[in-house]
């Protein structure tokens, strides 16, 4: 058998152990629990009832029963609303409508049946605990409604991090790479590079600043969670808090969304010592689907936006030469220092110019002649400047802002140069999700994540020693995301939930200087 060969059946092989023989112990959950005790009306336990959980939105049902001390568990429950139904022979049907499951929430649903035909069936309404003493876990749930309701700046839906307990936001400095995002947060005090993003159980990090590479659109996401102290041991990885997000996945009925939002300049108005009003364009527009491809089965749910951003960047002022300067007239100046100290120098400047500088002795003595005697009064020969670096100059230096032409070489102006070059921000992001209710007791879903952007900016601002404040002098960002995510899970018992997922994750990255 080749190499070749052999590899890949070891692949296949450990493909199929995953999916087959996964560990007995929960991976990361995406959604919540319900648990109760079942009793009659004397307060004696039940044993063997039947419990149905049935999904409102999708119709998809699951059954358990009541052990011999009345409790049951429904351990892998899918973030929604949902309808539970007990049945015991001889006791009247409880039904009980609205039970709402958050995401890493256990929701305590408990029950007592009252004694009567099974043709009779009791209603109850559905009432959140004030209090839940079932988890350990501490945080808050942010649903469908606040993410899409909420105002959000350029529709990040990771800056509602900081509108949770005990987050704040690291953001505010460009000139290191990756704080100046909407997922570099501090919880609880710590480091914005603890935290660990999960997106529908998949890995979501970006390895090289561990802030979130995956990023669905707002529209897409179902729930987020951020679990900031004490979480379960399915969590781990980092020190930080886990921000957990759920993408929406379709149902029994169609349902779809198109938005566009527009952003300009025409309101804006000039900083005090900008040279002019920055740029300011940017569209966001995209759209939703999501159905059943099979009624009470199968489901779908597709998500895509686009980006376009033109934002102008304020830059510092810098001092560039002035128009005297590329004329040669450095009198403004103190006067030159220093002197020609080499044979090759003053061989050079003799070749450009003919200025007769002699040739200094490498002796104990050598023949030392002050730059301020060869140029007298701070003036140099344009013919004396590097061509090349005369041509770089006008190509790429731009004059002051007072004189902005170059067209008065005699002059002698303020040296201060202040531009507002334009970034640009272009991006694609395409989701799709399938979820399939295989049987009573499994579910296969399916998750793909495509991102592809690019960012310009005017200045190089990677680390603070390689800021440039030059137009030209920028970098070019690529990035492409991609991400699938393909989970089976298995309720083998009432307590044990086998899951095997398999996440693939790329990120490609380059930065470019682009003069």
């Amino acid at each position: 058998m080749s190499p070749l060969r052999i590899r890949w059946c070891v692949v296949a092989l450990t493909v199929s152990v995953c999916l087959l023989i996964p560990a007995l112990l929960p991976a990361q959950s995406t959604g919540g629990r319900i648990l109760g005790r079942l009793a009659d009306p004397t307060g004696a336990v039940l044993a063997n009832v039947k419990v149905s959980l049935t999904n409102e939105a999708t119709g998809v049902s699951t059954t358990t029963t009541s052990n011999g001390n009345g409790d049951y568990v429904f351990p892998q429950v899918a973030v929604g609303t949902y309808r539970m139904e007990f049945d015991l022979t001889g006791f009247k049907k409880n039904v009980q409508r609205g039970v709402n499951v958050d995401l890493n929430q256990v929701v305590t649903v408990n029950s007592v049946l009252q004694i009567g035909q099974a043709q009779e069936t009791v209603n109850v309404s559905s009432e959140a605990p004030m209090v839940d003493t079932t988890s350990t876990q501490l945080g808050a749930v942010m649903d469908s409604t606040q993410v899409s309701q909420l105002p959000l700046n350029s529709r990040d839906t990771y800056q509602l991090l900081q509108l949770q307990p005990g987050v704040q936001g690291v953001g505010g400095s460009d000139l290191f790479y990756g704080s100046n995002t909407a997922g570099a947060v501090s919880v609880n005090g710590g480091r914005g590079r603890s935290n660990n993003f999960s997106v529908n159980g998949g890995d979501g990090n970006d390895l090289f600043v561990n802030g979130p590479a995956i990023q669905p659109s707002p529209d897409s996401i179902s729930e987020f969670r951020v679990l900031s102290n004490t979480f379960d041991a399915e969590y781990g990885r980092n020190s930080g808090a886990v921000i957990n997000v759920v993408t929406k996945s379709g149902t029994n009925q169609w349902h779809g969304s198109v938005y566009e939002f527009f952003r300009n300049k025409v309101l804006d108005s000039k900083g005090y010592i900008d040279p002019a009003v920055p740029d300011n364009k940017q569209n966001q527009f995209g759209g939703t689907f999501g159905g059943a491809i099979k009624q009470d089965r199968t489901f779908f749910f597709a998500s895509y936006e686009g980006r376009r951003v033109v934002q102008g960047i304020v830059g510092d002022p810098t001092v560039v030469p002035t128009a005297a300067e590329r004329n040669g007239d450095f009198s403004a100046g103190a006067p030159f220092a220093g002197s020609v100290g080499t044979d090759a120098f003053a061989s050079i400047l003799n070749a450009r110019c003919d200025l007769g500088i002699p040739l200094p002795s490498s002796g104990p003595n050598p023949t030392l002649l002050q730059y301020s005697t060869i140029f007298p009064n701070n003036q140099v020969p344009t013919a004396c400047f590097d061509p090349v670096a005369a041509n770089l100059m006008s190509q790429y230096v731009p004059c002051p802002n007072a004189d902005p032409t170059c067209s008065n070489l005699s002059g002698s102006v303020n040296p201060l140069f202040q531009s507002i070059p334009n970034s640009y921000q272009h991006g694609n992001q395409f989701t799709v999700k399938l979820d399939h209710h295989i049987n009573n007791e499994q579910n296969l879903s399916v998750y793909y994540y495509f991102n592809d952007s690019y960012e310009a900016d005017p200045f190089t601002k990677f680390q603070a020693e390689f800021t440039n404040l030059l137009p030209g002098f920028g970098d070019l960002n690529k990035t492409r995301s991609q991400q699938i995510n393909i989970s089976h899970t298995w309720t083998v018992s009432p307590s044990i939930v086998n899951e095997a997922r398999i996440t693939y994750f790329r990120e490609g990255q380059g930065i470019f200087l682009t003069p």
